[in-house]
């Protein structure tokens, strides 16, 4: 079991104006603490003096990074980024089906939603809340379905166990949050069934690597049936760098996952 890393939290904005820099607590990036006594320059993460020698030491290279006192740094910085990195955020905005796209032409393809797989939470709870007619090409349809994760280590352990599985080689989805577009049968259907039409992908490794959320971006939707075949785009947010670049640095301290 690794300790709790909560929110590291640090915010000194200053306005366009000559207004004093507002300020929000300073927190440890490896512990619930306020009392701040570091910063590592080389992992840019703030630390309590306990985590220091308790945590940070284990990291590898350790002994190798600039840390600085807090009072060294904190008088001269103007403006500090907040980085929350315990906190996931995927939303689905809207989806367009391409010319020629099979499923147009589709009759029994009535109604349209959209469902993906995610830190194992149930699939029914990450489904788009309502299905929506099927749009002639070219057409988008709009779904504004926005979720937001915690993945704190003190209360999510498992969620954040998972984030941390998609970055190894062995994961099973290779990284990738899988979107599904679904077919919904009409109310006065009976006898018929959801049906999938059409996937679509985001890899969280690409988020890590390329250091750039996913915002605002149309993925392409190929057929369920062949992978190869482009339907359309699904236009998706996915924002989890700073829980990634956290967790990076996590999975180097031996016994953390």
């Amino acid at each position: 079991m690794y300790c709790n890393i909560l929110d590291g939290v640090v915010m000194a904005e200053k306005s366009n104006t000559n207004e004093d820099a507002a300020q929000t607590a300073l927190m440890c990036q490896f512990c619930d603490q306020q009392n701040i006594k570091w910063k590592c320059v080389d992992c840019d993460i703030l630390l309590c003096s306990s985590c220091k020698e308790k945590i940070h030491k284990k990291l590898k290279s350790a002994d190798k990074h600039k840390i600085l006192s807090i009072q060294d740094i904190g008088k001269n910085t103007s403006t500090a980024k907040r980085v929350n990195s315990n906190i996931v955020t995927v939303t689905i905005t809207h989806l367009v089906l391409s010319t020629g796209a099979a499923v147009l032409d589709n009759e029994s393809i009535c109604q349209l939603f959209v469902s993906y797989n995610f830190l194992g939470i149930k699939a029914n709870e990450l489904e788009t809340p309502f299905s929506l007619p099927k749009p002639k090409a070219e057409q988008q349809i709009n779904f504004n379905f926005s979720k937001t994760y915690h993945v704190d280590m003190a209360t999510n352990y498992p969620k954040r166990q998972y984030l941390a599985g998609m970055l190894l080689p062995d994961d099973p989805d290779g990284g990738r949050i899988r979107f599904t577009v679904v077919s919904e049968p009409s109310e006065d259907d009976d006898d018929g069934e959801c049906e999938d039409i059409g996937i679509a992908f985001v890899s969280v490794r690409d988020i890590l690597i390329n250091h750039n959320d996913v915002i605002d971006h149309d993925i392409p939707i190929f057929d369920s049936k062949n992978e190869k075949e482009k339907i359309g785009a699904l236009n998706v947010t996915v924002q989890c760098l700073s829980a990634l670049e956290a967790i990076e640095k996590e999975m180097q301290i031996d016994g953390t996952f």
